[in-house]
């Protein structure tokens, strides 16, 4: 009885997943897409089966596609796969049916679910790739459409929804707190698990599992080939889980893990989704009080909308002044390499962003954001843009800025913010800035903005 409803629990996480990814889990009498275990052989009576079936077998066009197969704990997941495999090869043996998809999942709560993904490529189950890695949630509808066209066991990985990106935010911020690591050192335990797993795999097990996170993302930072030593030395350091805050951490890093593999992470990495930034984007907003960080979130629609307005192109040079997690930049990098022919257009771009950050955690984030969109070279600072050095290295020579200046804080209004972007600006140079109303009416700010406007023209665009 134990063992049923342990299953049940993996059972629940199928049909969760599965209508995340787009599948209709109502009766196919009913114009969804699932059958489930003691439904299957009623619907389809030819279906070559007899009392022994498979928890879940989903349908696309009214043909049964999937076959799912559910057990109780994570060390299942190799019996999980096999036996969903045995299931459809006995459809495929007994009956008119052509199942191509076996899915595996297996799991509980406390330790995560796993899921494995195997197609038929002519007599063979294949781990069924995109972009060169396994898929590792349920597959949706679309990738397995695109999976029986290729036939070949790939197909091109959708990127997680805004809504699995929200719940996989808060479920993550549930599991740091319970290993009561505290909340300014979370992004920095997000951006360490992301690196290591675009790495390679990690070792979940109690004993190693730090010890291979941090062997994985020195690696990875190692092996690039445009990042100064020095920088490499810097990330290594701000990016590395030492100490007894992030020891708590070891009984639930296994559980992290399979969250992401969730979001097919591997994959998704390869493509060109922002997938770190994604997430950050919703880990931010909706799992973690970004305050604490000094963090002023900007979202991306308003950065896309921002570099569009300024019609960023190949050959500007970019920054900001403070760039927090990099959204400006990221996005100014996809505009810009967007528009970029030919290796010398490319290197040239890669050459032509910079960013200002005095929080090391927050500098190691958005140098690995730009590090997943291929600018290895980042010229992302870990100071500030006040600094005499930090001014000497882009003074006078961009000529696009983007900006959404920190909350006030002692010392450091948002004014000087904008007035070290300016002088960063060219001649005909263009800034596009994020701030509250109130800096070009508060009297507070009168005499800056009376010599603000002498020297500059102004457009204010109401958003």
């Amino acid at each position: 009885m134990n063992k049923k409803r342990a299953e049940n629990r993996t059972r629940y996480y199928i049909r969760e997943q599965a209508e995340k990814r787009g599948w209709n889990l109502q009766h196919p009498s009913r114009g969804g897409d699932c059958l489930e275990e003691q439904e299957i052989v009623d619907y389809f009576q030819d279906i070559g089966l007899g009392l022994d079936r498979p928890d879940f077998i989903f349908a696309i066009n009214g043909m049964p596609t999937i076959v799912i197969e559910a057990k109780n704990t994570t060390d299942k997941i190799n019996q999980a796969i096999a036996e969903s495999i045995d299931y459809a090869e006995k459809i495929n043996s007994n009956s008119h049916y052509k199942i191509k998809c076996a899915v595996g999942a297996a799991g509980e709560e406390n330790h995560g679910f796993i899921v494995e993904v195997r197609y038929l490529c002519g007599d063979v189950w294949k781990p069924l790739l995109s972009n060169g890695y396994e898929i590792t949630t349920i597959p949706s509808k679309r990738e397995i459409d695109i999976a029986l066209l290729a036939d070949d066991a790939t197909t091109n990985v959708e990127v997680p929804s805004v809504v699995e990106f929200i719940d996989a935010a808060i479920e993550l911020s549930k599991i740091l707190r319970m290993a009561k690591v505290e909340a300014p050192l979370r992004p920095k335990v997000i951006g360490a698990l992301t690196l290591a797993l675009y790495q390679g795999n990690i070792d979940t097990s109690q004993n190693n599992a730090l010890d291979s996170i941090n062997r994985l993302l020195e690696q990875a930072i190692n092996e690039s080939v445009d990042l100064a030593s020095e920088k490499k030395i810097r990330l290594t350091e701000s990016l590395r889980l030492l100490g007894a805050d992030y020891h708590r951490l070891n009984p639930y890093i296994a559980k992290i893990v399979h969250l992401l593999h969730s979001l097919n992470i591997k994959s998704v990495l390869q493509t060109d989704t922002d997938f770190l930034g994604l997430f950050y984007e919703a880990f931010l907003r909706y799992g973690y009080d970004n305050n604490s960080l000094g963090i002023v979130f900007t979202p991306r629609h308003i950065t896309r909308f921002c570099v569009e307005m300024c019609n960023v192109k190949p050959t500007d040079k970019v920054v900001d002044m403070a760039c927090g997690t990099g959204g400006f930049l990221v996005a100014a990098f996809d505009k810009m390499m967007s528009a970029a022919h030919g290796p010398k257009a490319i290197q040239k771009v890669k050459r032509s962003l910079f960013g200002f950050d005095t929080n090391p955690t927050i500098w190691a984030l958005a140098t690995l954001n730009m590090f997943f969109r291929g600018d290895g070279k980042s010229h992302i600072e870990n100071q500030s843009c006040f600094d005499e050095s930090a001014k000497s290295s882009v003074l006078d020579s961009c000529s696009k800025a983007f900006l959404n200046p920190p909350f006030s804080q002692e010392g450091e209004p948002e004014r000087d913010f904008i007035n070290s972007s300016m002088a960063a600006l060219e001649p005909e140079g263009l800034l596009a800035v994020v701030v509250k109303a109130g800096i070009f009416a508060d009297d507070d700010n009168k005499n800056w903005r009376n010599e603000f406007t002498r020297n500059h023209t102004r457009v204010v665009v109401p958003l």
